[in-house]
């Protein structure tokens, strides 16, 4: 009965005359002097039949689309000219969502950015705009300190504000973060009715999560970058060549790739400031099925990706250099889970990945994943792991809270987020509960 919705949610009823950003305004992909914006144009400024039971007659928070056109306005903070991207036209095919990337901006430097749509073509007028704010990534030199704030396995259904999105959003908001990483599992096609077995369903599972108000709040204001998991792409545990249902692996990826601010490459690196640089590695697009026999063919990055691991980590002169990862590296996790680096169905280059990391300077790993929080030494190498655990209590378990193994340092199976201060002598990982309150804190030094 899901297949109802897509003729719901394509686009506006016909004669519709309102339009708007019910979706805000995401940032991502910043450094010193660039970043991509984007929007979607909506038949309205604010998700309709915002009610918590999802019927086939009538889906909840229905978020749908407008052909039109849009635009970015930029100004730098206190200048009196703004730069002002082309009109672009948005329609069905890309589920009515633009995406562009500006550059040539100053580093440590607040940009006013206000998204404009219009329906009328050249001769129509402005018919919405949308207002958002976000500050370009210090030099390399810069000794400034900064906080970013980490999250992984957010569900529409389990949201603990059912009106209002995710706590965590609005805990993270309060702490007023340089930057945020959410690190896969950004929504479930494979969890709960409607599941999305094909594209229409799977864009309207997106269209409703980010019309959440904490949500368009916090992305107006925080530049983000999104990395993909299972879960957001096609199904669980999911690798090239899947499907689910009619919904093709091609097909996830498209529609991750509109939904989401984009860089040329899925995985990548960016660099804050003279303490800090992150990598973003990427474990979907290029492994081997997980029930291939363990061995050294079997992987999860890829020789490319290797390759440009060892060598930028390696070249990097950032005081700490953090691994952010969608699965669990040292975990411990669960022996029956077979897609990661913590277990053995890939253990052969999990072994490899875990000396390699250990063997960089100022490395830690910060993983998704896992519904519980945690951190974990790895007892081979010493290789420290922090799981920030999910986006909320509801949406914890998998593990039993006393059953703490010598790994871990730390160990709640609850929700919450995972905030990261970096200062230039220690770097200091504290696990938040979903008020923003913290519940365990560790410095490390480089």
């Amino acid at each position: 009965m899901h297949r109802l919705i897509p003729l719901l949610l394509l686009a506006a009823p016909a004669g519709a005359a309102a339009a708007g950003f019910a979706n805000g305004v995401k940032i991502g992909e910043v450094t010193p002097d660039s970043a991509v914006l984007w929007v979607r144009l909506t038949a309205h400024d604010e998700a309709g039949n915002r009610v918590k039971q999802w019927t086939p007659e009538a889906p909840n928070w229905t978020v749908p689309g407008l052909a039109g056109e849009v635009r970015f306005r930029i100004t730098a903070n206190d200048a009196e000219e703004s730069r002002t991207t082309e009109w672009t036209a948005v329609d069905g095919d890309s589920d009515f969502c633009h995406q562009t990337t500006v550059d040539g901006l100053e580093p440590a430097t607040l940009y006013q950015v206000v998204a404009e749509a219009r329906t009328g073509g050249e001769t129509g007028d402005e018919t919405a705009t949308f207002d958002a704010s976000f500050r370009t990534a210090p030099a390399a030199d810069s000794e400034t300190p900064l906080t970013f704030v980490v999250s992984t396995c957010q569900e529409f259904d389990t949201s603990d504000d059912f009106e209002n999105g995710h706590k965590i959003y609005r805990s993270m908001l309060e702490l007023d973060p340089a930057f945020f990483v959410q690190t896969g599992d950004t929504l479930y096609y494979d969890r709960k009715k409607p599941l999305a077995k094909e594209m229409a369903t799977a864009r309207y599972r997106w269209n409703r999560m980010y019309a959440f108000p904490n949500f368009v709040a916090f992305h107006r204001r925080i530049p983000s970058y999104w990395m993909h998991d299972d879960h957001d792409l096609l199904k669980d545990d999911a690798w090239p060549g899947q499907t689910y249902g009619d919904l093709t692996w091609e097909q996830g990826l498209k529609i991750w790739d509109e939904q989401i601010p984009q860089s040329d490459k899925p995985y990548r690196s960016f660099r804050w400031g003279e303490h800090v640089e992150i990598w973003l590695p990427e474990g979907r697009e290029f492994r081997s099925p997980n029930t291939m026999p363990d061995g050294p063919d079997k992987t999860i990055f890829g020789e490319e990706q290797w390759r440009w691991l060892e060598e930028s980590m390696r070249g990097s002169d950032a005081t700490y250099k953090l691994f952010l990862s969608a699965t669990p590296v040292v975990g411990p996790d669960r022996d029956r889970k077979k897609d990661n680096h913590a277990n053995a169905a890939f253990e052969h280059e999990g072994q490899r990945l875990r000396a390699f990391l250990n063997s960089v300077p100022g490395c830690f790993v910060i993983n998704g994943d896992r519904h519980w929080q945690y951190q974990s030494v790895d007892e081979e190498t010493g290789l420290n792991e922090f799981g920030c655990g999910p986006a909320s209590d509801a949406h914890a378990g998998g593990w039993k809270q006393d059953d703490v193994r010598p790994e871990h340092r730390f160990l709640r199976v609850k929700g919450g987020f995972l905030s990261v201060r970096i200062e230039p002598t220690r770097a200091v990982v504290t696990h938040h509960d979903v008020e923003g309150r913290p519940v365990h804190e560790a410095i490390l030094t480089p």
